[in-house]
C-alpha cells in the first residue's frame, strides 16, 4: 500500500505544475498512473476502491494521452480535467489506508463541452476540505499570496507594454498554479475563479486579445477577489471551520466566460450593488484615506483616459538556498536571545571584581561577550526583511487611485531591497498607503491644472527608502502643489486649535496636519475630506518608535520623511538616575549632556523654566516630577542636563547621574502601562532591575500638557 501512496502523491506533485507544452512530465504522468493500476491489482484494496482507482486512472491517461498526441481541443481546460482526475485518484488511496471507500463520479460529459459548465458551477459550490489536509492548506496560502503579489506586479507592466509575452506568461503560470492546487485540495470557488481568468490570459498569451482596458481591469479584479478568498480560507483553517461561500465569485467567471466567448468585444455589466459606507473613513493630503478594499472595483471602459504607471527598481529575483521558519518558532528564538543577553550582562556585572584578579576568567567574560552580541546581532538579522514587501502594493494603489480621480501620475520607487525589521514592514503598510493616497489626491494637480502652471501634464509620486545611522527613512515625495500654510492655518483657527494672532513657525503650521479632525478639503468626497486619517498615521508611526517630518514648498512640492529604528527589539540606549530610579534614553534622541550654570537658567512667563544652550532657549523638564520621583538634588546646577530632540523639537531633561551606555532589549509593560504617555517599554538591566524606556516624543508632549 505504500508503493502506491508513494507514487499517487509524486503523481500529484509532477502534474500540478505541468503545461500543455511540456510532454516530458505529461508523458512521465501517463506511465505512473499505469503503474499505480498495476500495483492496485495486487492490493487487497476495500470494496469498490479498486473499480474507482481503475476508471479514474483511466480517465486521467485518456486525457493525457490526447493531449500528447496534439488531439486536445483546448489543452488548458482539458488537462485541468485531469489534475482533477488525478486528485479524486489520490483521494480514492487516502480513503483506501483507512479502510473506507470513496463514491467518485465516473461518467462525465465530454470535456472539451462541459468545461465552462463546470467552471461556473464550480463557483457556486460550497468550499469543503478536509482538516487532514490543513498543513496542505497552510502552505498553499502562503504560496498562493507570493503568486497574487506577483500577478498584480505583471498585470501593470502589461498596461505599460501589452507586448510583454514575459509578463502575460508569469500571469498565466500563477492563476494555472492556483488552480491546478486548489482543484487538488477541493477548493471549489478558488479553482472556478482561477481556471476562469487562466482562460482569459491563455487568450492573450495566444495574441488572440490583448490586456488593455476592460481585460486588465477583469484581471484585476480577478486578483482582488482571489485575495478575498485566499484570506477567507486562512481564516477557515485557523478556526477549523467550513470555509464560506463567497457571492461575487460566480457573477465575476461568468463575466470571464463571457469576454472570453466574445473574443473580448464585449464585458457583461457586473450586478448592481447597494452603495455601502467605507470601513475606514477616507482623509485629505493633511488627513488620510484607508485604503479602498480590495474586490470593489468594477469593470472600466476599455480606453481609460488617465492612470498611474510605476517604475523604478525591480526587486531582485534570484533566489538563494533558504528554508520556511514558522514565524512563531523565530519568535520564540529572538526572545531567547533576549533573555541569553540579559542573563550574560547580570553575569558580567557580578562577576566585574573578581575577573580583575582572575585574567584567564576576565578573557572568557570578554569572549562570552563577544559570542553573546554577535548571536543578538545575527538573531536580529533573522527578522529583517526587504521594504519590498510593502512597496509592491503601491504601483497598483497608484493606478487605481490616479484612474479614479483623472490624473496622470508616474511612480518612482527606489530603495526596494532596504531591510528592517518584521514587525515594522507589517505595521508599516497602512501609514504608507494613507500618505501616498493623500500626495495622488491632494498633492498632483490634474493635468490641465498642471499644464496651465508650466509643469508637466503627468504627476510624479516618489517613494525611497534608504538606511541613516540606526534608522530607516522613508520619504514620499511629490511634486505637486505643496501645503498651504495659511489654509491649514485658518482651518486650525475655525477649529479652535490655534488661536487668532498665535505666531508659528512653518513647521508647527505643518504638523497641524496631524490634530484630528482638521482637513483642508473644500469638499468630503469618497477619497477624501473628513478630517481623519494623519493623526492615525502619526499614532501608528510613534508606537514603532518612529517620527515624522514634513518639507514642503507651495506650487513646487512636499516631501514627507518617515524614520523608523531598525527594529523594534533591542535599543542602544543611555542608562540615567533619577532619585532611585534608572530610566534608559534612546541614544538616537540624544544631542548631548551639560551641567548648566546658573546664568543660563531663567523662568518665562507662560513656557515655565528654560535653560538657555548655545543662543537657544530649550524647555526643562523635570523628570522626578512626571514620575513622581524624589530625586537627589532639585537645583539644575547640581544635576545635569540631557539634551533631547524629536524633529526640530528640543528639550532638556534634568537628571541625578548618568550610568552609561547600553544595548537593552525591548520588554513589553502590557496593556495598561504601554499606553502611558512618554514610556515606550521596559528593559532587564545587568543588575537584575526593570528600568523603564522613556520615549522622548511623548515625554515633550506629556510636558507641555503639563
Amino acid at each position: 500500500m505504500q508503493a502506491l501512496v508513494d507514487i499517487v502523491e509524486k503523481l500529484c506533485s509532477s502534474i500540478l505544475s505541468a503545461e500543455p507544452d511540456d510532454l516530458a512530465t505529461l508523458a512521465d504522468a501517463h506511465a505512473k498512473l499505469e503503474a499505480a493500476c498495476a500495483i492496485a491489482q495486487e492490493q487487497a484494496l476495500p470494496a469498490g476502491a479498486a473499480d474507482g482507482l481503475k476508471v479514474t486512472a483511466g480517465k486521467a491517461r485518456s486525457i493525457l494521452e490526447k493531449i500528447i498526441l496534439n488531439e486536445a481541443t483546448d489543452a488548458h481546460a482539458q488537462l485541468g480535467e485531469a489534475s482533477a482526475a488525478i486528485a479524486d485518484l489520490q483521494r480514492i488511496v487516502d480513503a483506501a489506508t483507512r479502510g473506507e471507500s470513496v463514491k467518485i463520479e465516473t461518467e462525465a460529459a465530454p470535456v472539451a463541452a462541459a468545461t465552462e459548465t463546470a467552471t461556473t458551477a464550480a463557483a457556486a459550490v460550497q468550499q469543503t476540505f478536509n482538516q487532514d489536509d490543513a498543513p496542505l492548506i497552510k502552505e498553499f496560502i502562503a504560496e498562493a499570496q507570493t503568486h497574487i503579489e506577483t500577478a498584480e506586479g505583471e498585470v501593470l507592466k502589461v498596461e505599460e507594454d501589452p507586448s510583454d509575452a514575459e509578463a502575460i506568461g508569469s500571469l498565466f503560470r500563477a492563476f494555472h498554479t492556483i488552480k491546478g492546487v486548489a482543484g487538488f485540495l477541493n477548493l471549489n470557488q478558488i479553482q472556478g475563479l482561477a481556471h476562469a481568468a487562466e482562460s482569459l490570459l491563455d487568450q492573450a498569451r495566444e495574441g488572440k486579445l490583448q490586456l488593455t482596458g476592460s481585460a486588465s481591469e477583469l484581471v484585476l479584479q480577478s486578483i482582488d477577489l482571489m485575495k478575498k478568498l485566499i484570506g477567507s480560507l486562512d481564516v477557515a483553517t485557523a478556526r477549523e471551520e467550513v470555509m464560506p461561500i463567497e457571492p461575487e465569485v460566480p457573477g465575476l467567471v461568468a463575466r470571464l466566460d463571457e469576454f472570453v466567448k466574445s473574443g473580448g468585444k464585449s464585458v457583461p455589466s457586473a450586478p448592481a450593488k447597494p452603495a455601502s459606507k467605507p470601513t475606514h473613513e477616507p482623509a485629505d493630503h493633511h488627513e488620510t484615506p484607508a485604503a479602498e478594499s480590495a474586490g470593489t472595483h468594477e469593470a472600466a471602459p476599455a480606453a481609460a483616459p488617465t492612470g498611474g504607471k510605476a517604475h523604478g527598481e525591480h526587486a531582485d529575483k534570484t533566489g538563494d538556498n533558504t528554508i520556511k521558519v514558522s514565524t512563531d518558532r523565530l519568535d520564540s528564538l529572538i526572545n531567547m536571545v533576549g533573555e541569553l543577553v540579559i542573563a550574560q550582562s547580570m553575569v558580567s556585572q557580578d562577576t566585574s571584581k573578581i575577573v580583575v584578579d582572575n585574567q584567564r576568567l576576565g578573557r572568557n567574560m570578554a569572549h562570552l561577550g563577544k559570542i553573546t552580541r554577535e548571536l543578538q546581532d545575527l538573531s536580529m538579522s533573522l527578522r529583517m526583511v526587504p521594504i519590498d514587501a510593502v512597496f509592491r502594493k503601491m504601483p497598483r494603489l497608484v493606478r487605481d487611485v490616479a484612474r479614479k480621480l483623472n490624473k496622470e501620475v508616474e511612480l518612482i520607487i527606489t530603495g526596494r531591497d532596504t531591510e528592517v525589521d518584521r514587525n515594522v514592514v507589517e505595521a508599516l503598510g497602512d501609514p504608507l498607503v494613507h500618505m501616498v493616497r493623500n500626495s495622488i489626491d491632494h498633492g498632483i494637480e490634474i493635468p490641465d491644472v498642471r499644464q496651465a502652471a508650466g509643469k508637466p501634464r503627468t504627476g510624479k509620486v516618489e517613494l525611497r527608502a534608504y538606511h541613516q545611522g540606526g534608522n530607516i527613512n522613508i520619504e514620499i515625495i511629490d511634486n505637486g502643489r505643496g501645503l498651504n500654510k495659511a489654509r491649514i492655518l485658518k482651518k486650525a483657527i475655525d477649529a479652535g486649535i490655534v488661536h487668532e494672532g498665535q505666531q508659528l513657525t512653518d513647521q508647527e503650521i505643518f504638523r497641524l496636519i496631524f490634530h484630528a479632525g482638521l482637513s483642508t478639503a473644500e469638499k468630503v468626497t469618497d477619497v477624501s475630506g473628513r478630517g481623519v486619517g494623519m493623526d492615525v498615521v502619526k499614532q501608528n508611526l510613534e508606537r514603532l518608535r518612529g517620527r515624522i517630518e514634513i518639507q514642503s514648498t507651495e506650487g513646487q512640492g512636499s516631501t514627507f520623511i518617515i524614520r523608523l529604528p531598525l527594529t523594534l527589539a533591542v535599543i542602544d540606549g543611555l542608562i540615567v538616575k533619577v532619585g532611585p530610579e534608572t530610566y534608559v534614553l534612546p541614544i538616537l534622541s540624544i544631542e548631548q549632556s551639560v551641567r548648566p550654570k546658573p546664568e543660563q537658567i531663567s523662568t518665562i512667563q507662560g513656557r515655565g523654566e528654560m535653560i538657555m544652550v548655545r543662543g537657544n532657549l530649550l524647555p526643562l523638564i523635570r523628570l522626578h516630577q512626571l514620575y513622581n520621583v524624589e530625586p537627589v538634588t532639585r537645583d539644575p546646577t547640581q544635576s545635569l542636563v540631557v539634551i533631547v530632540q524629536d524633529n526640530d523639537r528640543r528639550a532638556c531633561l534634568l537628571v541625578d547621574e548618568l550610568l552609561g551606555q547600553e544595548q537593552v532589549v525591548i520588554k513589553s509593560l502590557g496593556d495598561g502601562l504601554d499606553k502611558q504617555p512618554g514610556i515606550s517599554g521596559g528593559a532587564v538591566l545587568g543588575d537584575g532591575n526593570v528600568s523603564l524606556i522613556l520615549d522622548v516624543p511623548g515625554l515633550i508632549e506629556l510636558f507641555g500638557r503639563e
